[in-house]
């Protein structure tokens, strides 16, 4: 990959999506953010979709600020997204996105990840690919950034010790390396297909349907909240909502919940 711009149709709105490739960055979240407010330092209803995919990343973002690791063999790509409606009909993107990661892995490696809610995908019990959203509304031209990160090329012990998560890579999975290039164009292909959808607010009709029946762990026992605390809510997973939010199960009827993530609880 290299650093020159590479056109990506953006067929909707009639002109392009600028693609840089880089070699080295430290984060293609900060990177595209850095780019954006650069290049639209003033209100711009007529703003175009920007992205930046790197070969390495040494400092790659995680959820809740975690550290991502990113070695040379995955695909670390963010999307600058001109937010075209209201903020909270992107509440659902993280799915959104991780619904077109899963198919894209699925066109290339022919497997079939589950989508953790909110923002994982797994391959058996391990994260093979993660998902990061980050909605600027009050920017000067509104703007969402959208990270995603696929374990790829790679061994997994490249990614260090300790992880949170088990975690795999795609050719740990098939035993052989995939065309990281297809990876990025099925990748962006449907990532943009999934964009247009929710700008038009047509998630939860079309969209959602597709993705529960890759939903991990539904229909069974799951804990979201702090590992030790009250706020720890326990149930069944069965579901999510048309906003996106996860619906668990529980004793005292149906809890909605936006944040946070799920865990599964083991029997004992």
């Amino acid at each position: 990959m290299s650093g020159r711009l590479v056109p990506y149709p953006v067929y909707p709105y009639g002109d392009q999506m600028h693609l840089v490739t880089l070699p080295s960055i430290d984060s293609t979240n900060s990177e595209v953010q850095r780019r954006w407010l650069a290049h639209y330092p003033a209100p711009n209803p007529a703003a175009k979709a920007m992205a930046v995919v790197a070969e390495v990343q040494t400092a790659g973002q995680g959820r809740t600020g975690r550290n991502w690791q990113s070695p040379r063999g995955g695909l670390w790509l963010s999307i600058a997204w001109p937010m075209r409606g209201r903020p909270d009909a992107y509440e659902p993107l993280p799915l959104a996105a991780g619904l077109a990661a899963a198919q894209a892995i699925q066109a290339c490696a022919d497997l079939v990840p589950l989508i953790k809610w909110p923002n994982d995908l797994l391959i058996g019990e391990k994260k093979v690919a993660g998902i990061l959203c980050q909605a600027y509304p009050d920017w000067p031209t509104p703007v969402v950034i959208l990270g995603v990160g696929i374990n790829a090329n790679f061994a997994p012990e490249l990614l260090g010790q300790p992880l949170r998560q088990p975690a795999t890579t795609l050719q740990h999975e098939i035993h052989h390396a995939i065309d990281l290039q297809t990876l990025l164009n099925l990748l962006l292909e449907s990532l943009e297909h999934h964009l247009l959808i929710v700008d038009r607010g047509d998630f939860a009709e079309v969209l959602l349907p597709q993705i529960r029946p890759r939903l991990a762990w539904l229909g069974q026992p799951v804990r979201c909240g702090p590992q030790n605390g009250a706020s720890t809510v326990e149930g069944r997973f069965i579901g999510v909502d048309g906003r996106g939010q996860a619906l668990i199960q529980t004793p005292g009827g149906v809890q909605v919940l936006c944040t946070d993530e799920l865990r599964r609880v083991l029997p004992p």
